[in-house]
């Protein structure tokens, strides 16, 4: 009898927000969810001061650590999801005439401007190749200080942590969205994450990815207008305003935001539950009705992709 545990901890602001995550022979249970308020706002630039600010890192450290001592955890393994807005994310345009190296170069350049990142620091860049033509090559590009990669990885190990991955939570929700409707993507849809003073967005047709694109929201009367102006400006748009079937995740993905966004573009338009098909006690369906379901989406889509 195979049994599996993972955490997906998500740092978000003044507190991280976790759920463990048990597996045992296709039947997947909740064994916590909690949220545990932070001495400092880590989901911000802060987090990049960690690996030279020895008090803030010891101040995050004792952080981590009560997320397994105050209940009993099973898991040794976790998986990191980041806010969207604290990396830099974006598409920048490559000349396809440009070498590997070449190619490298302009991407660290590029992610350092945009970042504001002094030249002399190593960056992290994860990349993914769009569509592109025979002399331009559009690359979704996401970049973190490598300084902050090692001291989160150094950390779980001092924890005797396995981590599995560092992720933000767009990323995260467009691949459990994609596992847990293999059917309903393999068409047109988009992935919308919304949230107090942000939203996110991806879009893909099948298997074939557009890209994402972020913003802060600037007016909350306006929010499902300018969530669907945000979807609308990822590449792969073309004649057809909306793709036909949309998912909504986030704390703010309320009732009346999803059925304003349903009106707007006439079609599909639904919240994803990470949690639906997930067997959920009795003392962590009280955590929800205390505080809400929503606010563990990326947190337990985290959880749910660490699972074999």
């Amino acid at each position: 009898m195979s049994v599996s545990h993972h955490i997906g901890l998500e740092i978000t602001e003044q507190s991280f927000r976790f759920v463990e995550m048990q597996k045992q022979d296709r039947h997947t249970t909740i064994l916590r969810a909690d949220t545990i308020e932070t001495a400092h706002d880590y989901a911000s630039p802060l987090l990049y001061d960690l690996p030279f600010d020895k008090e803030l890192a010891r101040r995050f450290i004792t952080d981590l650590a009560s997320v397994y001592h105050r209940h009993a955890v099973y898991a040794a393994s976790l998986s990191i999801v980041l806010p969207a807005l604290l990396p830099i994310v974006c598409t920048i345009p490559v000349d396809t005439t440009l070498t590997t190296l070449q190619r490298r170069e302009q991407l660290e350049w590029e992610c350092r401007i945009l970042g504001g990142f002094p030249p002399d620091m190593p960056l992290h860049i994860l990349t993914h190749e769009l569509d592109h033509t025979q002399t331009a090559a559009p690359v979704l590009a996401v970049a973190l200080p490598q300084a902050l990669v090692h001291f989160l990885t150094a950390t779980c190990e001092y924890l005797t942590l396995d981590l599995q991955s560092i992720d933000i939570d767009q990323f995260v929700m467009e691949q459990v969205i994609r596992r847990l409707y293999p059917h309903e993507t393999n068409a047109e849809f988009a992935v919308l994450g919304l949230h107090p003073t942000h939203c996110s967005a991806g879009r893909y047709t099948g298997d074939h990815y557009h890209g994402c694109r972020m913003r802060p929201i600037s007016y909350r009367q306006q929010y499902p207008a300018q969530a669907v102006r945000l979807l609308e400006s990822l590449p792969g748009a073309g004649e057809q305003t909306s793709p036909q079937q949309i998912y909504l995740y986030g704390t703010a993905a309320e009732d009346r935001v999803v059925e304003a966004c349903e009106n707007i573009l006439h079609c599909s338009v639904s919240r994803c539950i990470p949690l639906a098909d997930t067997a959920i006690p009795d003392d962590i369906q009280r955590v929800f009705q205390e505080t809400d379901e929503r606010l563990y989406d990326a947190a337990a889509a985290a959880a749910i992709l660490g699972l074999p």
